[in-house]
């Protein structure tokens, strides 16, 4: 038998600025940033760690990928890219600003941002090198 008022409960992520090693489920992190009145997360640095979906990672500017594990692509990198169709905004995806990502894996995360990131993003890691 169940209770049907219990709640689920999650170790608070945290506001960093810094998270190494850390396993990450970016719906709590977008979650625990909203709580603080942020709308996107910025100036984070993430250091081998686990980052996980299901989520849309939009890098708004400034965010690199520095020798990481981008995630399952099913053999074609551009499967992990969503391209925006609205000219100035897109719902739903967890907004990264300014945000480093070192040696980290990503898993059931797509990636979004302005066409420049998308085409840097497929060319660069279509060479296997780092993503910004």
């Amino acid at each position: 038998m169940t209770d049907a008022n219990a709640t689920i409960t999650f170790k608070r992520i945290g506001e960093g600025p810094a998270y190494d090693k850390a396993s990450i489920w970016l719906p709590q992190l977008v979650a625990e940033a909203m709580s603080a009145g942020k709308s996107l997360i910025e100036n984070k640095t993430f250091t081998d760690c686990r980052i996980e979906g299901p989520a849309v990672l939009l890098a708004a500017g400034g965010c690199t990928f520095e020798d990481c594990d981008m995630g399952y692509s099913g053999g074609d990198i551009r499967n992990l890219l969503l391209a925006p169709v609205g000219p100035e905004k897109v719902i739903g995806a967890v907004a990264f600003q300014n945000c480093a990502f070192v040696r980290c894996k990503f898993y059931a995360v797509g990636f979004t941002g302005a066409p420049a990131f998308l085409t840097n993003f497929e060319a660069v890691l279509s060479q296997g090198k780092q993503a910004s």
